[in-house]
């Protein structure tokens, strides 16, 4: 088998919290080779923290550029996740936009346990496309956790994307910019599904905000007590 291409994880408000919680995640997220802030308030808390270049960078992003690439070079790109109708749906838009896009390899595989075993025949098969990236969408924790069982044995790059895949079907509107760009697309989220999302967003951006605050506290109590101490 070829090398193990590179791990890549979009990380959202949801996800940074969610990995307080679940050691797997947490595990698959410190095995990663990138993890890259997906959303405004976890690059503000970067930036806070001393990263002065943290930028976000869209899991959607990420799709439309290297499937750009990919159609320049002749290389193919697959896709994992999601149903056969966001999966058909996509296709077709990206298609449109990259007409020379080579999508090699679709795959909607049943529901996941919270066991995630290497298969060897899906393994082989997906080797067997020698792809350039396979953008996985199963939703947060699995997708990260499905990427961090599967990347030693697979050859290709992995990018755990999230909603992407159906944001760029159409099947669901993605937030418009200038609330993406304020950090309010969890706000447009939730208006667009608040059963499913309420409880999301209620608890894990609560303790974003708790536990930002706290770590910026001690961050800044700790830079007053170095100054008193280098006085």
């Amino acid at each position: 088998m070829e090398s193990a291409g590179k791990a890549v994880f979009f990380c959202n408000v949801h996800m940074l919290m969610l990995s307080q919680e679940d050691g797997d995640l947490e595990s698959a997220m410190a095995s990663a080779d990138f993890v890259i802030p997906d959303g405004v308030p976890v690059a503000w808390l970067q930036r806070w923290l001393g990263e002065g270049s943290a930028d976000v960078f869209r899991g959607y992003e990420a799709v439309e550029m290297l499937c750009s690439l990919a159609a320049s070079s002749g290389r193919a790109v697959g896709f994992l996740g999601s149903t056969d109708k966001v999966l058909q749906g996509m296709t077709e838009q990206l298609k449109q936009r990259h007409a020379d896009l080579n999508i090699d390899y679709l795959y909607s595989p049943p529901l996941l346990g919270e066991e995630i075993d290497p298969d060897p025949e899906l393994v082989e098969q997906i080797n067997s496309k020698n792809l350039a990236c396979l953008f996985v969408g199963l939703g947060c924790p699995k997708q990260e956790k499905w990427v961090a069982a599967y990347g030693s044995h697979l050859n290709c790059n992995l990018l755990a994307v999230g909603a992407a895949f159906d944001w760029l079907a159409g099947t669901t509107a993605k937030p418009p910019a200038w609330m993406e760009q304020r950090g309010l697309a969890w706000l447009f989220r939730l208006a667009q599904n608040p059963r499913r999302m309420w409880y999301r967003y209620l608890i894990y951006n609560s303790k974003f905000v708790l536990k930002s605050a706290k770590l910026l506290t001690w961050d800044k109590l700790g830079m007053k007590k170095s100054e008193k101490g280098n006085g």
